[in-house]
């Protein structure tokens, strides 16, 4: 049961997800001119700037996914097809209120004009649900070299990004949507902006969900609650629990590393990786990186000057041990949810929603072992007592090793519980990642 609401949960969340889009314009090519974001092509636009002339004036309409409490789409006009000396016009949503301003980029350096709406009139602006618009007519003629006349033909640049104190911030893509020629605002041309492919970002992401959903789980889950299940067992002269436990944080360890070279390498500067965030918390991302990072490197290097099992001081290794290894555990889970939140991730949003879903299964769990083990201690407590009080010894003894069987029977249980639970989260997720590579 707990196995088909796990499930029923995440594909709902999937689901829920893919309708988030709007349709494109059936107009476009034949009376209006369009730049549409290449996700238009599978009718899941996240958004659209169309066109057409209408008298001395083109009349723009903008239309837009929302992304958090704020978000602004910036339609740019150029002499080249880079960024740089450029007039644009923005839709921006705040917060429920949508507007629209003209502006002016230095370099890649934004100003908003001192008169924003100079050549622009008959606004009209909504917000409904996941999507905002903005539709106005902006006048063809100009001689003001900041807003540039209309007459020639421009290059077109697409830019999305979100707004601090009514400011706009800086775009999300590294390059951001643009046409290879000079466009025609007369005609009916239709533009599809490439896709953002990141497949780094994407890389990155696949090895720490392996390596903290799937590896550190079941290494923490294995130390902790299964020292004493296969006790006669060994493996290369260790322990059954302690080699399963080595193994996966070894590559929990290794990946972790990895993951963090393949971001490193692909970085440009350390904040790289940032500029498509739309949340200011999301820039904490690669800080908790590197923090997981030396957690994850030190809890290897305390193993190697542990003290022997009978030594009085080896309880506060354990302790060190375990408060290293969950924190490290706790904050890459985090850091994971933060990730998926960039933009430049590629990821929707039900991903993050399955990692809370992930949270609160990983937490149920815990519990469940927990008052397993309390009642294994109190059991085997009360078992030890018959002994000693009935001199009953192969009575007590049988007793005792009926208990011991039933929990270890349910410890079992749980690991198998767990296992299927969080493998399904993380197949989920790890979809989720791939879904638009």
């Amino acid at each position: 049961m707990m196995f088909k609401t796990v499930i029923f949960i995440t594909i709902a969340i999937i689901r829920i997800e893919i309708i988030k889009g709007f349709s494109p314009d059936t107009t476009c090519g034949v009376s209006k001119g369009c730049f549409k974001s290449y996700e238009c092509s599978s009718g899941d636009c996240t958004y659209l700037v169309t066109w057409y002339k209408n008298g001395d004036k083109i009349t723009f309409e903008y239309t837009s996914t929302i992304k958090g409490s704020s978000k602004y789409l910036c339609l740019g006009f150029s002499d080249d097809d880079d960024m740089g000396d450029d007039s644009t016009i923005a839709c921006k949503y705040v917060s429920g209120s949508v507007s629209v301003e003209e502006g002016y980029n230095v370099e890649e350096t934004y100003t908003r004009l001192s008169n924003p709406l100079e050549k622009i009139s008959n606004i009209v602006t909504s917000a409904t649900g996941s999507i905002f618009k903005c539709s106005f007519d902006r006048q063809i003629n100009s001689t003001n070299p900041k807003i540039f006349d209309l007459n020639t033909k421009w290059y077109l640049l697409i830019a999305e990004g979100f707004i601090t104190d009514g400011v706009l911030q800086e775009h999300y893509a590294h390059k951001p949507p643009r046409t290879k020629h000079a466009v025609d605002l007369f005609g009916f041309e239709v533009i599809t902006g490439k896709k953002l492919k990141e497949p780094t970002a994407k890389l990155h992401g696949l090895v720490m969900v392996l390596a903290w959903m799937v590896f550190s789980s079941v290494g923490l889950v294995i130390a902790r609650y299964f020292k004493s299940e296969w006790s006669e067992r060994v493996i290369l002269g260790q322990k059954v629990w302690f080699q399963v436990h080595r193994a996966c944080m070894v590559l929990v360890l290794v990946l972790t590393v990895t993951s963090f070279m393949i971001i490193i390498l692909d970085a440009e500067k350390y904040r790289d990786n940032l500029e498509a965030s739309d949340r200011n918390y999301l820039n904490s991302h690669p800080i908790l990186g590197i923090v997981v990072l030396i957690l994850t490197c030190i809890n290897p290097i305390m193993s190697f000057f542990r003290c022997s099992p009978d030594d009085d001081r080896r309880k506060y290794f354990n302790w060190a041990h375990f408060i290293v290894g969950v924190s490290a555990h706790i904050l890459a889970v985090i850091n994971i949810i933060f990730g998926l939140q960039l933009t430049k991730a590629g990821v929707k949003i039900g991903a993050t929603y399955v990692m809370y879903v992930y949270i609160a299964v990983f937490v149920l769990f815990e519990v469940m072992f927990e008052i397993l083990k309390m009642r294994e201690r109190t059991q085997t407590a009360d078992a030890k007592n018959t002994i000693s009080m009935t001199n009953m010894d192969h009575n007590g003894k049988s007793e005792k090793q009926s208990a011991n069987s039933k929990f270890s029977r349910m410890r079992i249980f749980l690991l198998i519980a767990h296992l299927v639970s969080i493998g399904v989260l993380s197949l989920t997720v790890i979809v989720y990642i791939l879904l638009d590579l």
